[in-house]
Formats: C-alpha cells, sequence, structure tokens
C-alpha cells in the first residue's frame, strides 16, 4: 500500500531511499539545503517539500545520517508525531525476512564488512555488501532466501534507528570519535549500542573486549542476554570466546578449545588489528553457520581493502602504502605499528585528539610531511620529537617524501593522514585515488 514519505537529506543514502521508494508508488517528498540536488531528486520523482508546518500527510520522514537530530524539520516533525528513521530501518523494514549482518565500532568496520563478504563469496553464498561502506543499503540488489546481507553502520546510521532487527552482529572497538556530534562518549557508545536493538532476540554478536568502553558494553549485555554475544581478544588468552595467541587463531566457545592455526603470515592482513579483524569475522561467519575450515581458506584468499594499508608499490626499493582511511589517531596507530623506516605523510582535518596519542611511535618515523589545515597544529605536537616538514598538499609531500626515502632501502611512504579529508578531498577514498595517482606517476616516469 502506498504510503507519503519525506526524505531529508539527498546524498547517496537518501538519494537511494528516493528512487526505491518512487519505483514502488510511493509519494516521496524531498528537501535538501543544496538547490542543485533537489532539482536532480525532482527528476528522480521527488515532489520538493514547501510546506513544513503540516505533517499530517506524512508517513515516515527518511533521514541521511550526516544531519543532525537537532534539525529544525526533524525536531518539526517529531513534535507532530511523524515518525523519523534513517535508511537502515527502512531497509529492514521493507525486507522484513532478509538475512542482515551489521558491523559497527570506531575502527576496522570496513575491513570486516568486507573480510565478511569475501568469505561469503568464496563459500559461494549471495551476497550483498553496502551501507556506511560502498553501496547505500536502499541500492543492494534483491537476494535469495539464501543470500545474505552485510551492511557497515555507522554512529550516525544507528543514531537515527529504531531496531535493525539483525540476525548477526559484530562490534570491533570503542575510541573518541564523532563527538561534535554526539557530545559525550556515552551518548556515542548508546548510540552504537541499537545496533543490539530487535523486537525479538539480541543478534548472535561477536564483539571485541580489548577496551574499556566495549568491555563494559560486553558484560551489561551478556548478563542481559547470555550466549549471544561472543567476547574476541588479541590481548589476551580467554575462558570462552575467540582469542588470539602467539599468531595463533584460537576458538574456545566449544566444549574443547580448538587451535585453528597461524594468521601472523597472512600478508593481507598484517598487524593487531587485523588479527582482531580476522577474529571477528571468523566468528561472524561462523554464526552464519560456516564450517572453520572453509571460513579460513577463504581469509587466506582475501585481497585487502582499499585505501587501508593498501600497498601501492615498490620504486628504488620505497614501499608506497596507502591508508587513506586512517582518519583518526587510533586507525594510524596501526599503520604505524605494521612497518618500520616510515616517511609519513599525514595531516588535513585533525580530530579532538589530534595525533598526541601517536607519539610512543615515532621511533618508527624517519620524517613526517604535514598536509592540509591541521599542518600548525601538528607540527606543534611533533616540535623536536622528529624531523618534519610543512608541505600544504599531497602531490608536494609524496614528492618530497620520495626523494627523502630513496636514500634508505626498505623504507616506507605511509599515507595515513589520522585526519578526515574535507578539508582538500571529497571523502578519504578521493584522497586515497590521489595518492595512487601520483606514485603511479612516479612509477612510469
Amino acid at each position: 500500500m502506498p504510503h507519503n514519505y519525506l526524505i531529508l537529506g539527498l546524498a547517496r543514502s537518501g538519494m537511494a531511499a528516493l528512487r526505491w521508494l518512487v519505483q514502488r508508488g510511493h509519494t516521496v517528498y524531498i528537501s535538501d539545503g543544496d538547490s542543485t540536488k533537489v532539482d536532480a531528486a525532482v527528476a528522480e520523482g521527488g515532489i520538493a517539500w514547501t510546506d513544513e508546518s503540516d505533517f499530517k500527510k506524512l508517513a515516515t520522514l527518511i533521514q541521511s545520517p550526516g544531519i543532525p537530530l537537532t534539525h529544525p524539520l526533524t525536531m518539526a516533525a517529531q513534535a507532530q508525531g511523524v515518525l523519523v528513521i534513517g535508511d537502515i530501518d527502512l531497509f529492514r523494514h521493507t525486507h522484513p525476512t532478509a538475512k542482515i549482518v551489521g558491523i559497527t565500532g570506531t575502527n576496522g568496520k570496513s575491513t570486516i564488512t568486507t573480510l565478511i563478504g569475501h568469505i561469503l563469496k568464496e563459500c559461494d553464498i549471495p551476497v550483498a555488501i553496502g551501507g556506511n561502506v560502498g553501496v547505500a543499503a536502499m541500492s543492494l540488489p534483491d537476494l535469495s532466501d539464501k543470500g545474505i546481507y552485510v551492511l557497515e553502520l555507522s554512529s550516525y546510521q544507528l543514531d537515527l534507528s529504531q531496531s535493525p532487527s539483525l540476525g548477526v552482529a559484530a562490534w570491533t572497538n570503542i575510541t573518541p570519535d564523532h563527538l561534535e556530534r554526539h557530545g559525550t562518549m556515552e551518548n556515542y557508545v548508546y548510540a552504537k549500542s541499537k545496533i543490539f536493538a530487535s523486537k525479538a532476540a539480541p543478534p548472535l554478536t561477536a564483539i571485541s573486549i580489548d577496551d574499556d568502553y566495549s568491555k563494559e558494553v560486553y558484560e551489561r549485555m551478556n548478563a542481559a542476554h547470555p550466549g549471544y554475544f561472543t567476547p574476541i581478544s588479541v590481548m589476551r588468552p580467554l575462558i570462552t570466546g575467540v582469542f588470539i595467541f602467539e599468531g595463533m587463531l584460537v576458538d574456545a566457545t566449544g566444549n574443547e578449545r580448538l587451535n585453528l592455526g597461524e594468521i601472523s603470515n597472512l600478508e593481507r592482513l598484517k598487524g593487531i588489528h587485523n588479527y582482531q579483524n580476522i577474529a571477528i569475522a571468523y566468528t561472524v561467519c561462523k554464526n552464519l553457520g560456516l564450517k572453520a575450515t572453509e571460513i579460513l581458506a577463504a581469509i587466506k584468499t582475501f585481497p585487502g581493502l582499499a585505501h587501508r594499508q593498501e600497498q601501492v608499490a615498490i620504486m628504488n626499493g620505497v614501499t608506497f602504502i596507502n591508508d587513506s582511511k586512517g582518519t583518526n589517531a587510533e586507525a594510524t596507530t596501526h599503520a604505524l605499528s605494521a612497518y618500520d623506516s616510515i616517511y609519513w605523510i599525514v595531516g588535513g582535518v585533525a580530530k579532538s585528539e589530534g595525533i598526541t596519542p601517536l607519539l610512543p611511535l615515532l621511533s618508527r618515523v624517519k620524517k613526517a610531511y604535514l598536509i592540509g589545515e591541521s599542518s600548525d597544529q601538528f607540527a606543534q605536537t611533533l616540535a623536536d620529537r622528529v624531523p618534519w616538514e610543512a608541505c600544504g598538499t599531497l602531490p608536494i609531500a609524496v614528492e618530497k617524501a620520495y626523494a627523502d626515502a630513496r636514500s634508505l632501502r626498505g623504507s616506507t611512504i605511509l599515507l595515513s593522514p589520522a585526519c578526515a579529508s574535507f578539508d582538500q578531498f571529497k571523502d578519504f577514498e578521493h584522497r586515497g585515488d590521489v595518492f595512487k595517482e601520483i606514485v603511479r606517476g612516479i612509477v612510469k616516469s
């Protein structure tokens, strides 16, 4: 039965929702501060929203995750009893019987989402991957009854969620992030915790317990719903759970402890953070009914994730690594920990913690090359701790880093900015693509 919807925000997820609803005969009103986006949406069948005082004709307001809940249109709609949701709840509502895996946390979401999707494909299970990574949920194709949707879920998306009602979930870790949206860590954790909301039982969840916030969430949820939450650790052995010990993946969820083999030799999944990704992806796929042997065989063929410690080229003994997805200090910690003799390209729109958490890793850095609006701030942080040079833009930084790194065979030029990208780029993918294009130019010259 057709309904009337209002879509607030016409970015990727908003346009995907508009197309899906219009194609099925629903009336869709639209609102966005960008008139160009409104015109494009009208061409797709949307109706520009002009009477903001009359919400009686609406069933639901679908809000893009990047728009805060304090938006005047949102607050006016809620005051008149209109349901406000995001695209993830719309996806669940319009796909009521779909098998959905949701992944959230501060860091590692995209790698785990992509890794789980890879494992399912390798095991001949129909799969569609999207959400906060890649394709908007409402643009994903219809799958057969045996198919599985794997969705990366940001805190912004979950902030808008009433009940995603997932079957299986993953929680990677929690460190301070997006506090400009959520205000406090408590609010941030609360938004993330909406991944567990369900009209029935909570999802079967793999949850890392190596940080204090995540450990508290695990203890609270496991006490309320015992048997639904599997703890994951890369820091210590667990009596019950899945963990990494001396480079080995160990499953201690059953009656006997299973040593599943060494994972420290996987070139595309280097570093302790990737050990966590492997353990979580393994547990999720086990919860989906796959066998350990087929999961591990698929993990070994994983090609890696674009913009996450992506090896771009090796030239004159210098390895170029694209870690543009390192958009905060915690994410960049993993990259700095994985390499030695680093010529580090860093900077952009700084997060609240800056790069102070990275100071203990500077012994691995030969020199830092500062780009973007954070340059002055980061220069003060680095001070006399490590040589640095203000480069302004990425092309200049790569040029100068390569000139320096060529003198030391086995060195690494690492783009891991520890910052958002919006001062000079559309997003972190754009930043990473520009880096790769610059490197390709060096290789060809």
